[in-house]
């Protein structure tokens, strides 16, 4: 499944409402994908989720066929690539290794804590 047309909406969700709002799409979009596994590379799914954000259909469309935002995504891309990142979700921070794909909370906490300082892991 390719998650293009989720990452050029979430661009146009940042461009007209902010950091705080393309946050919050993404977790909209996360949560379509991983817990009901829509198929996020479909308008039928993006259009609702972005309308809920206050971007029109037509806005989404409209920047689609321009490729308004490929570029921007196609950095993200390139960057994650140079990191390492292979998959979805992907965690990074400054001078660690990228943690990569859906797993358990326990999982996650255990491999955060193996990553940490040594103060921080208990």
């Amino acid at each position: 499944m390719n998650s293009r047309f989720a990452l050029e909406t979430a661009e146009l969700v940042r461009a007209q409402k902010g950091d705080g709002e393309a946050g919050a799409f993404y977790r909209d979009v996360s949560r379509a994908f991983f817990t009901a596994h829509a198929d996020i590379s479909k308008r039928e799914v993006i259009v609702p989720i972005a309308e809920r954000f206050g971007i029109s259909a037509s806005d989404v469309e409209t920047a689609w066929h321009e490729r308004r935002f490929s570029p921007t995504v196609d950095a993200f891309i390139e960057d994650g690539h140079k990191v390492g990142v292979r998959g979805v979700p992907a965690m990074g921070w400054p001078n660690r290794r990228p943690i990569v794909g859906l797993m358990p909370p326990t999982e996650l906490v255990l491999r955060l804590r193996n990553q940490a300082p040594e103060r921080l892991r208990e």
